[in-house]
């Protein structure tokens, strides 16, 4: 059985004493507003645009630190550093996002996806959370109004044309959305909030999932069939594991209010999930040299990705979280077996020995693939979200025990009284 408080302390020293300390001293641009997207190995600044996408997941990632952990006024203030800029430059007068902008915060890019329109929402939502101001809520509604009617129409473009070329849906986006409604539960109406968020759990259920391998496909066909493209084979490690870490988090979120047969079909959810977590652990696991692949095909066939055995520091810990939130619903042994196996990769050879922050990638070889600790693709969203949703619920669990264990030892002293 696993020390969980001790465990825990881990997970808590190694967020405040090495990451969160790491983006907090590097990440701030001073001069321009926003933060850095594009960091060294020591921190130092790689001249380069800023992904409106990551700016929101970092404003979002420190609001949300002070929301759930000590509330430490300096991530507030780095939440609102980022917040201004995004609001400022990170979508047009409709509120409609752009994918990237320079340095200054001009537009480069337009967005062809909702998720940094996604992540936005998420940043204005937290931001209203943490700070009370009405401002912040009043943005991200009309942002969230926008977004799902404008996903809404493309969906019904999709589904309606017939013959043309080959149109794709991405897991990334749909997982982003789902994230997105469960944070601004606090603000919609109940009814509004309750049929939104099962449109999307529904999406990914019987769209994104393949029930014939029970398994979660990362690229569909507009009306959910199986492409049989090496990207449409491909299962996509970290985003799977990501997409289990916030259907369990629905899970929670709608059992605490339901009974009976919802509560039943609850249940077989958070029980699917734990299915697909554990399977997907036996097939990405690299069993000769250790740690999660990135990337698996349901086929089994060759890959043509020279990518795909990298191992990802995000990638570990969505898989991290998404077997401790799996035990916790369903107390499946096999997530805690998984948990310890991952974690002692993870926590062996990310962590950089010589300064603050951890590796992105390593090679087969474990070692660090890039000079880099922040890219145009990966911040500190996994990475923070992760490692606080794992130490608390490690917390949670190891007080259990200890509550557990002390009745067991208070019943074993009462027979013992009554025999004698």
């Amino acid at each position: 059985m696993l020390d969980f408080q001790t465990l825990s302390t881990t997970y808590q020293q190694t967020l405040l004493r090495q990451v969160v300390p790491f983006w907090l001293k590097n990440s701030r641009d001073e001069q321009c507003g926003g933060y850095v997207d594009l960091l060294s190995a020591t921190g130092d600044c790689i001249e380069g645009d800023k992904f409106v996408a990551l700016q929101a997941q970092q404003a979002w990632a420190f609001a949300w630190l002070y929301t759930t952990l000590d509330g430490q006024p300096a991530w507030l203030e780095h939440a609102s550093h980022g917040a201004r800029f995004l609001s400022q430059f990170g979508h047009d007068d409709s509120l409609a996002c752009y994918a990237q902008l320079d340095r200054r915060g001009r537009p480069v890019a337009p967005s062809v996806d909702v998720v940094p329109a996604s992540f936005a929402i998420m940043a204005y939502a937290q931001m209203h959370r943490a700070t009370k101001q009405d401002e912040w809520a009043m943005l991200a509604k009309q942002a969230y109004s926008g977004l799902l009617e404008h996903r809404a129409n493309v969906y019904a473009e999709q589904t309606n044309t017939l013959g043309g070329l080959r149109q794709v849906r991405h897991l990334s986006e749909t997982v982003a959305v789902l994230k997105m409604v469960l944070d601004m539960q606090p603000l919609l109406a109940e009814d509004s909030w309750k049929q939104t968020i099962d449109l999307v759990v529904q999406d990914i259920l019987h769209g994104f999932m393949d029930k014939r391998t029970d398994t979660l496909r990362e690229f569909i066909l507009p009306e959910g069939a199986f492409i049989n493209t090496p990207e449409g084979r491909r299962l996509n490690v970290g985003l799977s594991f990501q997409t289990a870490s916030h259907l369990l988090d629905f899970y929670a979120t709608s059992t605490s209010a339901k009974t009976g047969l919802a509560i039943n079909s609850n249940r077989r959810l958070a029980m699917q999930v734990v299915d697909w977590c554990l399977r997907l652990c036996a097939q990405a696991w690299d069993e000769a040299n250790a740690g999660l692949n990135q990337y698996v095909d349901v086929k089994q066939q060759p890959f043509i990705f020279p990518d795909w055995q990298q191992k990802w520091a995000w990638v570990h810990l969505e898989a991290l979280a998404a077997l401790l939130k799996g035990y916790e619903h369903t107390r499946h042994s096999d997530c805690l077996k998984w948990f310890k196996r991952i974690h002692d990769y993870t926590f062996q050879h990310f962590p950089d020995p010589k300064q603050a922050g951890w590796h992105l990638a390593l090679d087969q070889h474990t070692q660090p693939l890039l000079a880099a600790k922040a890219t145009s693709t990966v911040g500190c969203y996994s990475l923070i979200r992760c490692m606080a949703e794992t130490g608390k619920l490690l917390t949670t669990l190891g007080q259990t025990k200890e509550r557990t264990n002390r009745a067991g030892v208070s019943l074993n002293s009462q027979r013992s009284t009554e025999e004698a």
